[in-house]
């Protein structure tokens, strides 16, 4: 009564034209000026939020232990017998509504009604949302609430979701004419809906940015906005310059290539290509000269790929691995191969035949004591990295094949590692949702990269060594800066957990795929998606861009190699099943070429320096 009372006095206050008295009563009794009160408002509008004038719900309901089991099968029930082109839209708040049911029954103590409503309903969201139904069904007392990581991620940030204009008000009408206001205030406290001015049912390449981001749609662009430097470095100036001593003295017999070499390296780096002080590079050395010039004459003799002309391909099977293997990878120039198992082993092998050890062209490397999961080889063969469930990674001899250090900081499992171009630095990431890079020579990480809210399942370092991409299985992809430390692009649109990443060769584009089995391709300039390609049937391993980057090449547990088109920007239409699931009615016509093998899962593809792609994997077809 006394603020009623304040309020009316100050209105009689301005009416009589007391301004000095009005100003001191609005001040004393902290009364907000119409003014400031209309710019909240617009502010608060900036997304679209359910008013809050109807979320006055009666106790009756908040006190009827079954009312979320009872309002959320009605709204369950209208979203399915809703028409076709408003279903894909509307299904997508099902999701984010069950999980916050299901936590607001738990946290009120009211356990028996939560695992009914969990038993009821979690059958439908198994297939898009597993790994997230299997945790939160263990959440079973509030304080199992207050400890479980997901329970915080979900109470702490707004799911994300776009819909047309038409949809959003078609939901709010339901919500309202139902007076379901429990799941209305749901909805408008943890749920922020994107608006888009766009006919019902019309997802395109723009269905990005969805679901536990941790931002607003708005938030999501500002952040996206952040500067970048993706250019490819320049070459080296010592380099440059003995190169040309050397054509100069005609020291180097490169043919009719000499003009264009020169050229080649004396050509401007792009406007937005970093300094090379920017992350400290070691010094040259002659045998980058004669890389350098090796990569030339295999530029030369390098296939063009496009839509019409698909490449080679050369599958190695893994016979008698007993499903054991669990990482794979090749060599830069395509001539070693390096697998870890879940015996502990690393075994190397020799491509070309050649005998690596003791007449042997394999080679088994001892010193981890649990699964190796990661592994990568240097780009001139000395050396390779691997990682393992013993939280360790290891650095390896490729000339002695023994063990050179070990690298320790995580606590958990390292699922995944890269080394970077310059072989100097590597990163890892691993179930405990860091991302840590290394130098070689330093047993001790450099930086923790944070941000994550579960596992880092895959990390690949941009072809400028600047920049280090992860995907994890809380579905989102980042783009971290080695300088400062912190993320500069985050990309959400995976609806599963994302388990491989590919850069173009020119760095500005980024591949992820993942358990969803869609390959989305993201524009890391600006941060949005491009485009969603679909037509593989499980989980994607592995992807790869050509090295002229015209084409993308996947691998995956449903055993076909295939091949993509990534450079034209027509996107899929896919449709939503109930539960958030988004599948395609066919192959996207992205898809330039389908290459099945017999009982191989692709564990790993890539291009090699001629455009010849390599594909790999176990046999799981019983003895060979």
């Amino acid at each position: 009564m006394g603020d009623d009372a304040d309020r009316i006095v100050a209105a009689y206050l301005h009416s009589r034209g007391f301004v000095s008295a009005e100003s001191a009563l609005r001040q004393e009794a902290k009364i907000k000026p119409l003014e400031s009160l209309q710019d909240e408002a617009r502010m608060q509008a900036a997304e679209a939020s359910i008013p809050e004038f109807i979320l006055f719900y009666n106790e009756s309901e908040m006190n009827n232990p079954s009312a979320y089991k009872q309002s959320y099968g009605r709204l369950r029930k209208w979203v399915e017998d809703s028409l076709e082109k408003y279903r894909m839209e509307l299904s997508s708040v099902l999701f984010p509504i069950f999980v916050h049911a299901y936590i607001d029954l738990v946290t009120r103590g009211i356990v028996d009604q939560a695992r009914l409503f969990m038993d009821a309903y979690q059958a439908d969201h198994m297939e898009a949302h597993g790994a997230d139904v299997v945790r939160l069904s263990s959440v079973t007392s509030p304080a199992l609430a207050q400890e479980n990581d997901l329970v915080r991620s979900f109470i702490t940030n707004r799911y994300c979701v776009r819909m047309s204009r038409y949809s959003f008000e078609l939901l709010l009408a339901f919500l309202q004419d139902n007076k379901f206001m429990l799941l209305t205030r749901l909805v408008n406290g943890h749920i922020s809906i994107k608006v888009d001015h766009q006919r019902p049912g019309m997802y395109s390449a723009l269905d990005d940015a969805t679901g536990l981001t941790g931002l607003t749609f708005s938030e999501m662009e500002t952040f996206n906005q952040q500067p970048v430097s993706l250019g490819l470095l320049p070459p080296d100036p010592w380099v440059v310059s003995e190169i040309e001593s050397a054509l100069t003295q005609n020291r180097m017999d490169v043919g009719e290539m000499r003009d264009e070499l020169l050229s080649n390296l004396k050509r401007e780096p792009p406007p937005d290509a970093p300094a090379r002080e920017t992350v400290p590079l070691p010094n040259p050395k002659f045998s980058d000269i004669l890389r350098e010039i090796e990569s030339f004459k295999e530029l030369k003799a390098r296939i063009n790929l496009d839509r019409t002309t698909l490449p080679s391909i050369c599958c190695y099977t893994f016979h008698n691995t007993y499903e054991g293997l669990s990482s794979l990878r090749m060599s830069d120039d395509s001539t070693l191969a390096i697998a870890g198992f879940n015996d502990s082993f690393v075994r190397v092998w020799s491509l070309k035949g050649d005998k690596l050890k003791d007449d042997s062209d394999c080679v088994s490397l001892i010193g981890h004591s649990g699964p190796v999961y990661g592994a990568a080889l240097s780009r001139d063969n000395k050396f390779a990295l691997t990682s393992s469930e013993d939280s360790t990674a290891r650095l390896w001899s490729l000339q002695t094949f023994s063990n050179l250090a070990v690298y320790k900081s995580h606590n958990y499992p390292i699922w995944d590692l890269d080394l970077s171009q310059d072989n100097v630095y590597f990163a890892t990431g691993s179930y405990d949702r860091t991302i840590r890079l290394w130098r070689t020579d330093i047993i001790n990480p450099l930086r923790i990269f944070i941000g994550h809210n579960s596992d880092i399942n895959s990390v690949r370092f941009h072809p400028n060594c600047n920049y280090i991409a992860s995907g994890s299985s809380d579905s989102q992809v980042r783009l971290w800066n080695i300088q400062k430390g912190n993320c500069v692009r985050l990309m959400k649109s995976h609806i599963e957990s994302v388990q491989s990443l590919a850069f173009s060769p020119d760095g500005r584009t980024l591949a992820s795929a993942g358990e969803d089995c869609l390959i989305k391709l993201w524009d890391l300039g600006s941060g949005k998606l491009i485009k969603t390609m679909t037509g593989h049937s499980n989980v994607i391993y592995s992807l790869a861009f050509s090295r002229d980057g015209n084409q993308l090449v996947s691998g995956s547990a449903d055993n076909t190699v295939r091949i993509w088109d990534p450079k034209t920007a027509d996107a899929t239409e896919l449709k939503r099943e109930p539960g958030g699931r988004l599948k395609a009615l066919d192959a996207s016509p992205d898809q330039l070429g389908v290459f099945p093998t017999k009982k191989t899962p692709v564990f790993h593809v890539q291009y090699t320096r001629s455009n010849v792609v390599l594909a790999a994997g176990p046999y799981l077809g019983g003895s060979a």
